[in-house]
């Protein structure tokens, strides 16, 4: 694969992951990492009721900061993000957009009352952050033992590889899908 990807901060705390991430997945995707995207998280997707933010107006911004279709951009927050029908997610992707967001606030072990845990907390956000890729390049939710697997639950999160089954493979290399 020869996209582009950003991975923007949209908080302090979450620049040291940013960079983590964006040099791995460069490195095990094959992605051309970029730089140069700065971004905040909007006010308008805080829910004050809940202190949590609402990830789609987010990913409408950063489809803003776009300079061309073969890029993708991948925001970290240290906030917590939620859908109408779920009390929280780890992460949320728009595939027509190519943007994704992920948050490490239920991915570190300390938010469970454990101590803190720097390999664990890169090994989680690697997993949610190539499962939204993966949504970002077309694919959906597999019911096989696959990265794109869905986690309701960190513990399902640590439970999933951290690669993409067969069947995702294919998809991701094959340059039309045939329908019958």
């Amino acid at each position: 694969m020869y996209e582009k990807i950003y991975v923007v901060p949209l908080d302090e705390n979450s620049r040291n992951y940013s960079e983590w991430l964006g040099q791995t997945l460069s490195r095990k995707m094959g992605f051309r990492l970029q730089t140069g995207i700065v971004s905040r998280l909007p006010e308008e997707a805080h829910n004050p009721r809940t202190n949590q933010y609402y990830p789609v107006p987010i990913l409408s911004k950063l489809e803003l900061l776009k300079g061309s279709e073969d890029e993708i951009i991948m925001a970290l927050t240290e906030e917590d993000l939620y859908l109408p029908s779920q009390n929280f997610v780890f992460g949320q992707s728009n595939s027509v957009g190519r943007t994704a967001i992920v948050s490490l606030l239920r991915l570190r072990p300390e938010y469970y009352g454990l101590p803190e845990d720097v390999n664990l907390v890169k090994e989680r956000l690697f997993s949610v952050a190539l499962h939204q890729v993966g949504h970002v390049l077309g694919l959906k939710n597999c019911e096989n033992e696959c990265v794109m697997r869905i986690a309701a639950s960190v513990n399902e999160v640590d439970k999933r590889p951290d690669g993409f089954c067969p069947n995702c493979l294919l998809n991701l290399t094959l340059p039309t899908k045939v329908r019958t």
